[in-house]
């Protein structure tokens, strides 16, 4: 078996900061896990809400894991309790049922293997690759329309200072349009238009009316109206310790003998690596950096990188059986 595996802050400065977390248990599961990025500056056992949520959720899998193969379907609702009932330990229950933003969120996508079966279990945006070829990822519109907001407001900012641009772009998209005071002097109303025409145009089956409540709410404001929700053409799923709609997981059993290598990675790799192995996607990760550092031209998210750190954490498990 060849097996490689890595997980990298964002903030080479701060492992203790990174997000992501990884579960390897050879030949039973393997997992990676993206904690949503914290909204409140909250602390759960001295740990930012996403850190903490990857942190429970890796925790679980690797109790439930080592026995018998639990049924796939079963899996996202037992993660759901384990997040659960971290509110009710830390009395914020209340808080997370009223605001998204409270909450223990988290991405997943996980291998279980089951005798001669493979079964995939994924929510969220963390993918799975398989034989080198077919990528199993959720796209969200959503975040295609944050991230516009961002590029716009990137653009806008006149000072050259990468740092300032930064912070001051990811305040836009953080707080949307309708913020006041305006930060940097930028003129909100021209971004919004300039944003909103680009995303009608890219994006003609999402109602204007979502377009312009994500950009003038922003992520904070805005966001939490989509998640887990089964109605909207933006919904997406999400463990948070509330129910996952089954409509937004993706579940699949593979024949083991068809899969000839496994990769699983969170959104922190904007590209896949051109051949399997983390070699190649560090490669592709470099290139992407050199190319759109600031991830508002080719590569637009609702992050960027700075000098100082990278736009995301980034993890990565190779199987090749």
């Amino acid at each position: 078996m060849r097996l490689e595996a890595a997980t990298t802050s964002r903030d080479p400065a701060h492992a203790e900061a990174n997000e992501d977390a990884i579960v390897i248990l050879p030949g039973r599961a393997y997992a990676v896990i993206d904690g949503v990025s914290d909204r409140t500056g909250a602390r759960y056992d001295g740990e930012l809400s996403g850190r903490h949520a990857a942190r429970l959720v890796a925790g679980t899998l690797e109790r439930l894991l080592p026995g018998p193969p639990p049924p796939a379907e079963s899996i996202v609702p037992t993660l759901t309790a384990t997040l659960h009932e971290a509110y009710l330990r830390h009395a914020t229950l209340a808080a997370a049922q009223a605001d998204w933003g409270a909450r223990l969120c988290c991405t997943l996508a996980l291998a279980l293997h089951d005798g001669p079966r493979l079964h995939l279990v994924l929510v969220g945006d963390s993918g799975i690759r398989l034989n080198g070829r077919e990528v199993l990822q959720a796209t969200k519109d959503l975040d295609r329309i944050t991230a516009t907001l961002r590029s716009h407001a990137w653009h806008a900012v006149a000072d050259p200072d990468p740092m300032l641009r930064d912070r001051i772009a990811r305040q836009v998209a953080w707080h949307g349009t309708a913020q006041h005071p305006a930060p940097h002097g930028l003129d909100l109303a021209a971004i919004a238009a300039a944003a909103e025409a680009e995303c009608i145009a890219a994006l003609p089956h999402v109602p204007r009316a979502d377009i312009a409540h994500l950009l003038s709410r922003g992520i904070v404001g805005a966001q939490g109206d989509y998640q887990n929700n089964p109605h909207s053409i933006l919904g997406y799923g999400c463990l948070d310790g509330f129910a996952v709609p089954r409509t937004l997981l993706r579940i699949a059993t593979l024949d083991t003998r068809t899969v000839e290598t496994l990769e699983l990675f969170t959104d922190g790799y904007f590209r896949p690596g051109a051949t399997p192995g983390l070699a190649a996607w560090e490669q592709a990760h470099a290139e992407v950096e050199a190319e759109d550092p600031a991830k508002v031209g080719r590569w637009r998210s609702t992050k960027g990188s700075t000098p100082q750190r990278w736009a995301d954490d980034r993890s990565y498990i190779l199987v090749a059986p």
